[in-house]
C-alpha cells in the first residue's frame, strides 16, 4: 500500500537494530456511513502511519497516542483527523503495530483515498485490511455521535408517544379507550389495554388512565377475561382470551391496582390460573388446544408479577423445553416439528417473561437466547429484527381467527436490555438508534407488517416500553458514573503508554554506526597509550629500563604497564559512563511525565 505521500521519516539513526513503527488508521467520514480506504488491485488497505527512527520531537516529549496520530496524519499523509481510539496493538520481531480508529475531516483535493459506503465495505469484508476491527470502529463512532444527546432524544420520543395518543383516544358510549389503528372512534379492549400501558411507560398518568382502567373494568366478560371485540379475522366474538386478559392485568398492575382492592384483577387472575393446560402453557383461546408460545409468555410474566408462583413454575418448565436447538422460540413448541422456526418477537417474549419469573441471566436459557438475538440482528435493515405475524383459533363455533402481529425490534432491544445488556453493547446501541429514527413526524411508530399510512397502537406501545427499559437499564447500575473519574485516568495513562511504544520501538535497540564507534575509540585509546609513553619518556621514566639496577628496571616496567594499560582503558569507560548516566536521567523524565 502507497500512502498518499511518502512518509516523512525521524532522524536517520541508521544500521543495524533498527526497529519501526506502524499506525493504521481505520478512518470513518463525520457521519460515520464511509470508511477512507486505498483501493488498489480489489484490496482494501487503510492509511498507515510509518516511522523510521525517532520522529523529530518525540525523543523530549511524551505525547498521548491521539495527539500523537494527529500529528503525524497531518504530517506524512496531509489528512486532517479527529482521533477516537486505539484497537489492537502487537509487537512482532523488529515491528511495533498499532491499529487506531478515526475521523477523517475532510478529503484532500488529489487524495488517492475513496470512502466506501459501510454497505459496500460489508459486502466486501474478505477485502478490507483489519477486517475484524471494522464494525468495532463504527460502533466506537456511532457511541460518540449519538451519547451527548441519546438520553434527551428518548425521553423527547416519550413525551411525543403519550401526547400522541392523548390526541387520538376515541369515546364510545361514554367511556374512553382506543382503537388498534388509531383512527376510528371505537374502542377495542386490547387496544385500550395497550393505550393505558402506552402512557404509564411513557410517564403520563392521571385522570385520563383512570377513565381509561373503567372502561376495561366494563369491557370485561363475566367468566373473568376480556375479549376482543373486533379485528378478529372471520368473524366476531366475545370469547376471553389469554393474550388480552393478560394485557389488562398488566395495565392494571402498573396503575397500582392489586387483587386485594380490585374485583376485575382477582377475577381475571382466576380465569388465566384456570387456562393454563395440563403440560404448563396455555392457548390463546379454550377453543384453541395447542399450548402456544407466546400467550405462555405472556401469562408467566403476568402472573410473576402478582406473584403467582405455582402456576409461573409450571409455565416457566414449558417454556424451557419450548426453546429451539438455535437458542430462540418458535410460535409452538417444536416436540420434534422440524417445521418450528424461531422468530426474535417470540424469543424476545419467552426472555421478558423468564427473566419476570426471576430465572437467572446467567443460566443456559437465558444465555443461549441472548445469542440467538444477537445472531438475528441485522442493522442493514429498516427493523433490524425481523416482525412475524400468526393466526390462532380464538372460536371455532364462528370460524373466528385472531392474526397477532409482532413489531419485533423493540422487544428484542428491551428482552436484551433486561438479560443484563446495556447502552454500552453496540447491538444495544444501534437498535436504540435505529428504533427512535423509526419514530413517524408527530409522534408514533408503524411495523413493516401494516399500511404505510397506518399507525398501530401496538407498535408505539412497543417502541415506548423498550425506550423506557434502555432508560432504565443504563439509571440501574451506577457503577459507570462513580468510577467514571478512574476511567478516564486509566485511558490517559493507557493513552500514553502507547504513544511512547511507538517512540520507543523505533529507536534502535543499538546505537547506530557501532563499528564506526568502536574504531574511535580503539584510535582513542591508541593516541592515550602513545602520550602517556611520551610522558614517561620525558620523565626518563623509559630510559630506567636500561638500568644495571634490576630494582629500577622493575619499577619502570611496572609504571610503563600500568600507565599504557589505564590510557587504553580511559575512553572507553568514560564513554560507557556517560551512556549509563544518560540512561538514567531519560528514565527518570519519563517516569515524571507518566506521573
Amino acid at each position: 500500500m502507497t500512502p498518499d505521500r511518502t512518509p516523512v521519516q525521524g532522524r536517520s539513526q541508521g544500521g543495524a537494530g533498527r526497529r519501526t513503527a506502524h499506525v493504521d488508521l481505520l478512518l470513518m467520514d463525520a457521519a460515520g456511513e464511509h470508511l477512507a480506504v486505498h483501493d488498489e488491485r480489489g484490496r482494501l488497505t487503510c492509511p498507515r502511519l510509518t516511522i523510521e527512527g525517532l520522529p523529530e520531537g518525540v525523543r523530549h516529549r511524551h505525547d498521548e497516542l491521539g495527539a500523537l496520530v494527529r500529528r503525524l496524519a497531518e504530517g506524512q499523509l496531509g489528512l486532517d483527523v479527529a482521533y477516537r481510539g486505539l484497537l489492537a496493538a502487537e509487537e512482532s520481531g523488529d515491528t511495533v503495530g498499532l491499529v487506531v480508529t478515526a475521523v477523517l475531516r475532510a478529503v484532500p483535493d488529489g487524495s488517492r483515498l475513496r470512502l466506501l459506503p459501510v454497505a459496500d465495505v460489508r459486502s466486501r469484508h474478505r477485502d478490507l485490511q483489519h477486517r475484524d476491527h471494522f464494525e468495532a470502529a463504527r460502533h466506537w463512532h456511532e457511541a460518540v455521535r449519538h451519547a451527548p444527546e441519546l438520553g434527551r432524544r428518548i425521553e423527547r420520543s416519550l413525551r411525543t408517544a403519550a401526547s400522541f395518543l392523548t390526541r387520538r383516544r376515541a369515546e364510545e358510549d361514554g367511556h374512553w379507550g382506543w382503537e388498534q389503528y388509531l383512527e376510528a372512534d371505537s374502542i377495542g379492549t386490547l387496544s385500550t389495554a395497550i393505550g393505558v400501558l402506552t402512557c404509564l411507560h411513557a410517564g403520563e398518568a392521571g385522570e385520563f388512565t383512570d377513565q381509561a382502567l373503567q372502561t376495561l373494568r366494563v369491557l370485561q366478560n363475566t367468566d373473568g377475561g376480556w375479549q376482543i371485540r373486533r379485528s378478529l379475522v372471520g368473524a366476531d366474538s366475545d370469547a376471553s382470551i389469554t393474550e388480552s386478559t393478560c394485557a389488562c392485568l398488566w395495565a392494571f398492575h402498573e396503575a397500582g391496582r392489586r387483587p386485594t382492592t380490585e374485583e376485575s384483577v382477582r377475577r381475571a387472575l382466576a380465569w388465566l390460573e384456570e387456562r393454563q393446560r395440563g403440560d404448563g402453557g396455555w392457548p390463546s383461546a379454550a377453543d384453541d388446544r395447542r399450548s402456544l408460545v407466546y400467550p405462555t409468555a405472556l401469562a408467566v410474566r403476568v402472573l410473576a408479577l402478582y406473584g403467582r408462583s405455582g402456576p409461573v413454575a409450571r409455565g416457566v418448565q414449558w417454556l424451557r423445553a419450548a426453546q429451539c436447538p438455535d437458542g430462540g422460540w418458535g410460535a409452538t413448541a417444536p416436540a420434534g416439528d422440524d417445521t418450528v422456526s424461531s422468530s426474535p418477537a417470540y424469543a424476545a417474549t419467552a426472555l421478558l417473561a423468564l427473566r419476570a419469573a426471576d430465572v437467572p441471566a446467567s443460566e443456559h436459557v437465558i444465555i443461549a437466547g441472548c445469542e440467538y438475538l444477537l445472531d438475528a440482528f441485522a442493522p442493514e435493515r429498516p427493523e433490524p429484527w425481523e416482525p412475524t405475524s400468526f393466526t390462532s383459533l380464538v372460536d371455532a363455533g364462528r370460524f373466528a381467527r385472531m392474526d397477532f402481529r409482532h413489531f419485533a425490534t423493540p422487544w428484542a432491544l428491551a428482552a436484551l436490555c433486561e438479560c443484563g445488556y446495556d447502552l454500552g453493547h453496540p447491538v444495544v446501541l444501534t437498535a436504540t438508534v435505529q428504533l427512535l429514527r423509526l419514530e413517524r413526524p408527530g409522534g408514533g411508530w408503524r411495523s413493516t407488517l401494516t399500511a404505510p399510512d397506518i399507525t398501530p397502537i401496538w407498535a408505539v406501545h412497543g417502541a415506548v416500553y423498550a425506550l423506557r427499559t434502555v432508560l432504565a437499564t443504563g439509571t440501574r447500575d451506577l457503577a459507570p458514573l462513580v468510577l467514571g473519574r478512574h476511567h478516564d485516568a486509566e485511558r490517559r495513562t493507557l493513552s500514553l503508554l502507547a504513544g511512547g511504544l511507538i517512540g520507543h520501538h523505533a529507536e534502535p535497540v543499538r546505537p547506530p554506526h557501532v563499528w564506526r564507534r568502536r574504531l574511535l575509540t580503539v584510535w582513542a585509546a591508541l593516541l592515550t597509550v602513545a602520550v602517556a609513553l611520551l610522558v614517561l619518556g620525558q620523565f626518563g621514566v623509559l630510559e630506567q629500563l636500561q638500568s644495571d639496577s634490576g630494582r629500577d628496571k622493575v619499577l619502570a616496567g611496572l609504571t610503563t604497564l600500568v600507565v599504557t594499560v589505564v590510557g587504553a582503558l580511559a575512553p572507553a569507560v568514560i564513554s560507557e559512563e556517560y551512556r549509563i548516566r544518560r540512561s538514567r536521567g531519560r528514565a527518570g523524565s519519563d517516569r515524571e511525565s507518566l506521573e
